[in-house]
């Protein structure tokens, strides 16, 4: 089976090796400057956590993957926003969906410490469902899901960091193509 089908016959799909080691380093290494500049924030969903909404380095590689991801999934994906996180020890993740700009979401692990495990994430179908898919995103893999449809959640982390960047997308033949780039200026290359 291949990508296509999978994601239309599942609601995901895992892509591995989308981004190099080297690219996530950077990236990585772009987070924490980030935060140490005081230009991350803290959200209501991860209040442990510092994240960035729509950076002009992540969004970027949001708008370079539209294409080939695209490709691979059979469906026209218009770019809405990225958003990086820097997960903090004792974060969790609620189970939730995500809003309409996120129609078809994507998650990529960047950077974790040497002396923890990556932390997983979880997909099911609904609330009831408390064991769902574990899924553990390998550093520049990418896990590709219906954002809006699909439950996602991560339980306590017992880590020390991990980076995590999500970008988001919507179908340019759907019902939500009305929230490419998030309703903001489109993203500028840098």
């Amino acid at each position: 089976m291949n990508a296509s089908e999978h994601f239309k016959k599942n609601k995901y799909v895992y892509l591995s090796d989308v981004t190099s080691d080297k690219e996530c380093r950077r990236l990585t290494n772009h987070m924490f400057q980030l935060f140490q500049e005081g230009k991350t924030t803290k959200d209501t969903q991860c209040t442990l956590s510092e994240s960035i909404y729509g950076d002009p380095l992540f969004d970027n590689l949001l708008e370079v993957l539209s294409k080939p991801l695209s490709q691979l999934l059979g469906i026209q994906l218009l770019p809405t926003v990225s958003y990086a996180r820097l997960y903090r020890p004792g974060e969790v993740l609620e189970k939730h969906t995500d809003r309409r700009a996120c129609e078809i979401s994507a998650t990529m692990t960047l950077g974790h410490d040497e002396k923890s495990n990556i932390w997983p994430i979880y997909l099911g179908e609904n609330d009831e469902d408390e064991v769902g898919k574990q899924v553990i995103i390998e550093v520049g893999d990418l896990l590709m899901y219906r954002g809006n449809e699909l439950k996602h959640w991560r339980p306590k982390y017992k880590g020390e960091w991990q980076v995590q960047v999500f970008f988001h997308y919507v179908d340019a033949n759907g019902p939500y193509a009305d929230q490419a780039y998030d309703k903001r200026e489109k993203a500028e290359s840098t």
